[in-house]
């Protein structure tokens, strides 16, 4: 108890020690105990579970973030549309629960979806889509959406809402047109749960209490453009092996690289498992351990934990020596993920060239049986012409789009090296699944110079256009627009101030040299806020 107090019992060597077994034993009895044991009585009752058992809300008690993830059947997190709970553009808890998921051998990494705390009833589906993409490239794969409250009629329009949330229900003002927002996250979610996800690097994050993974970064020690994991000294322990030099688990999800913290502690049990590895034929990344942690088996384990540490780091010392073979592996100290992978001829799973100053482009990959799926995303508000390079040769690429569900193979493509380069035009905010299937010769390309369309001239639709309003939500019952204007600047107050759904009507004739011919004619309705929905002819 003193120890527990702040003061010093022994020395403060043995403090830190015990103080290390306390905050271990807690984290593994909530993992354990509180979360297993509910799985177990989920299970009883044939009910899966889902918790949000990794934050980001900080636990009272030390955690194991990744071990209490674990112990569901869905490890679920959390992302808001807005700026909290992120760091650096990435939700604080997407790649901690996706890895759960991917490490403990778990289909789906879901998330509380769109979370906020106002202001109210101003997101719609332009403002959502970027945080959709960011947490999907994250790895989750499943969006509960929050929040949807049951108001009743009597409480009127909008109704009673929860403070929390963006506001899911049929007192929205686009509830109509949802089935558009609704159908991509499906399709995303759909192809995002197929396969095995691929990743190069597990990094594994500790044995200590209170344990929580890190944002997804492409930081010095991997870069951009290769994806990773991030495991506990369970799954550690418990599921990975060797096979043909990479490090595998269960389900078949496997890595090339096994990423050491720095830490100068390590426990006995998870040395001797690395040096297994090592011997097997893993390549272990990291600094080579000096004691052992906690107080088990002291002052005995420090011994032996500098005993094992010497066999397998042997003379390397991350500076004048970086790398020691043991067995059929190899152990690397003082270099990093990425210039392994470089070094070993492994270049970025996904890179792109072109496009301007500030050009970012996230993705994330899944293998199924012969069939390669990325998923690319534009996270900046801009269109971008990009030449995108994806780690896959010998398949024809195709294009499947989220937002209308077509699906096409890529006039514009090569091959060299083991790589295909796709030509790409991204909207602002846009995405694609590029999707390798069709096996083609290794120097097969495509036919085309681009995989998009380059537009004529536009021709202007005049108007006038008359405006029908909801009398119920405010509005005017009809008004004509001599031209297209913005409702806040219209000196009618009741457009000035609408909020709700309004239908804009016009006729206009097809200019001549619009007319026969088989090429196709877009129309382009310009900067649209929220959601339209077009009928032509009818």
């Amino acid at each position: 108890l003193p120890v527990l107090a702040g003061r010093i019992v022994g020395s403060p060597e043995t403090a830190d020690r015990f103080l290390y077994d306390y905050r271990k034993t807690l984290a593994d009895c909530l993992a354990l105990n509180h979360y297993g044991r509910f799985r177990e009585l989920c299970h009883r009752h044939g009910v899966l579970l889902h918790t949000e058992g990794g934050g980001p809300c900080t636990a009272v008690p030390p955690m194991d973030a990744l071990r209490n993830l674990g112990q569901n059947d869905v490890p679920m997190g959390e992302f808001w549309h807005s700026g909290h709970w992120k760091r650096d553009g990435q939700n604080d808890v997407g790649k901690q629960t996706a890895s759960a998921a991917h490490t403990y051998g778990k289909r789906f990494a879901a998330a509380e979806a769109f979370t906020s705390m106002g202001p109210h009833w101003e997101e719609g589906p332009a403002d959502l889509k970027p945080a959709a993409d960011i947490a999907f490239c994250e790895g989750i794969n499943r969006c509960f959406l929050h929040t949807s409250t049951l108001s009743p009629p009597e409480a009127g329009t909008p109704g009673q809402e929860y403070f929390a949330g963006t506001h899911f229900n049929a007192n929205i003002t686009w509830w109509e047109q949802a089935s558009a927002w609704l159908d991509y996250l499906s399709r995303c979610q759909f192809l995002l749960s197929e396969g095995l996800p691929a990743a190069d690097v597990c990094f594994y994050y500790g044995d200590h209490a209170p344990n929580f993974a890190a944002p997804k970064a492409a930081g010095p020690d991997l870069g951009p453009g290769y994806d990773y994991d991030v495991c506990d000294a369970d799954v550690l322990l418990r599921r990975m092996r060797v096979v043909d030099g990479r490090i595998v688990l269960p389900d078949g999800v496997g890595y090339r690289l096994l990423a050491l913290p720095e830490r100068k502690s390590m426990p006995v049990e998870v040395l001797r498992k690395l040096k297994a590895l090592v011997e097997a034929g893993a390549t272990v990344i990291g600094p080579k351990p000096a004691r052992a942690a906690g107080l088990h088996g002291y002052p005995e384990s420090d011994a032996l934990v500098r005993r094992l540490a010497g066999e397998l780091w042997g003379p390397c010392d991350g500076a004048s020596v970086t790398e020691h073979r043991a067995g059929k592996g190899r152990i690397v100290w003082g270099r990093t993920p990425q210039e392994v992978l470089q070094a070993d001829g492994v270049g970025p799973d996904f890179a792109w060239a072109g496009g301007g100053d500030g050009t970012f482009l996230d993705f994330i990959h899944r293998s199924l049986e012969g069939t390669e799926i990325y998923f690319v995303a534009n996270r900046r508000d801009r269109a971008e012409e990009v030449a995108c390079s994806f780690r896959v040769s010998g398949r024809r690429p195709e294009l499947w789009d989220p937002v209308t569900g077509a699906i096409r193979e890529a006039r514009a493509f090569s091959q060299s090296s083991g790589r295909t380069e796709v030509p790409l035009r991204l909207a602002p905010h846009g995405s694609i699944f590029v999707v390798f299937r069709e096996p083609i010769a290794r120097d097969a390309a495509g036919a085309g110079r681009r995989n998009w369309r380059v537009e004529g001239p536009p021709h202007a639709i005049a108007g006038p256009w008359t405006v029908r309003f909801d009398p119920a939500w405010g509005g005017p019952e009809e008004a004509v627009f001599d031209e297209l204007v913005d409702w806040t600047a219209h000196p009618d107050l009741r457009v000035r101030f609408y909020s709700g759904t309004a239908t804009y009507a016009t006729t206009f004739d097809l200019p001549a040299d619009l007319r026969g011919g088989s090429g196709r004619i877009a129309l382009d309705l310009g900067d649209v806020k929220t959601l339209a929905e077009v009928r032509l002819n009818g």
